[in-house]
């Protein structure tokens, strides 16, 4: 949604809001929540301390990649997680020129950080916070991998192509601030591609490189040392040397490969309609839908149903 869309959907939501109300959400969708988080702590306790006064307010979308989050929505248990994405979310960078141009546009002056208007108070009840829509989407996410962290287990995300999973991880990566690896780079070169090996689910994914690269020092404990296959050259990329912690994440179709159960990690399943994957891969990759539809995709499936991935899943995660 832009911010045009979100000021639209505003006026409907709201029809009673002030001028002031709509510079407030001007401000929101451009600058964020920076604004908010001066201290961890007292974030926290005024977090804390609004939730047990708040009342029904909807879930809304304010553009630029945004959402005003309602604190009825929150769970009680959850809100210290709440408070730390707030804080990642604060954390993003802006310019002021996207700002500037809104308010020219929509004939406002820099008023800096501004209180919702009291008539929008009376009638609206806005107990809420800003925080990127990413966070939100993939709340459920996040608060499973924290449990699984705090166990020291290995998180690994497996499904379909186009699920999302490399997106999910990327934010779980820089959040829990770990490392994460990628099982496309663990794909079989073509030299060793045999009819037989194909035949077998999950075979077309080196699963013993991957185990004597990753599983075998990992449990280890020792440092991990990833040589990165690139299928488009047939090439092994420049080794990436990583320091052993007990935080990680793997990422990638066949993570939940049964060659690698002596991690005992959480198993994340991303799951897709197989409409909306159709439709993301012909948008990603056009010239390749082909492959994907009649070779790549054929291969997950048989290894899904044979191995039971989903079924056998921890967590199954679907949008």
């Amino acid at each position: 949604m832009d911010l045009e869309q979100a000021i639209h959907h505003e006026k409907e939501l709201h029809p009673l809001g002030t001028s002031q109300d709509l510079y407030k959400l001007i401000y929101q969708s451009c600058l964020g929540n920076g604004h908010m988080i001066k201290d961890e702590q007292e974030a926290y306790d005024c977090l804390v301390e609004e939730w047990k006064q708040a009342a029904w307010f909807p879930v809304q979308e304010i553009g630029n990649g945004y959402i005003r989050m309602p604190l009825i929505e929150m769970k009680e248990e959850d809100l210290l997680l709440w408070n730390e994405l707030l804080i990642e979310s604060a954390k993003t960078r802006h310019t002021h020129r996207a700002f500037d141009q809104a308010l020219a546009k929509y004939g406002f002056f820099d008023r800096g950080p501004v209180s919702h208007s009291q008539i929008f108070k009376e009638n609206y009840s806005p107990h809420y916070r800003v925080i990127r829509k990413e966070y939100v989407d993939y709340f459920s996410l996040f608060k499973v991998c924290l449990h699984a962290f705090s166990m020291q287990k290995v998180v690994l995300i497996d499904g379909p192509c186009a699920s999302g999973k490399t997106t999910a991880a990327r934010y779980l990566s820089s959040f829990f601030e770990c490392p994460c690896i990628h099982m496309d780079d663990y794909f079989l070169p073509s030299s060793l591609k045999t009819k037989e090996r194909l035949r077998t689910p999950g075979g077309n994914i080196d699963h013993e490189r991957f185990y004597s690269e990753v599983v075998v020092p990992f449990l280890k404990k020792e440092d991990l040392c990833l040589r990165p296959f690139d299928c488009h050259t047939q090439t092994y990329r420049k080794p990436i040397h990583l320091e052993y912690t007990p935080f990680l994440i793997i990422e990638g179709c066949y993570s939940h490969h049964p060659a690698f159960e002596e991690l005992n990690a959480l198993k994340i399943y991303l799951d897709i309609s197989q409409d909306l994957q159709k439709a993301r891969l012909e948008k990603r990759s056009p010239s390749l839908i082909d492959r994907f539809l009649k070779e790549w995709i054929p291969l997950e499936e048989l290894y899904f149903s044979t191995y039971s991935i989903k079924e056998k899943s921890d967590y199954v995660f679907s949008r």
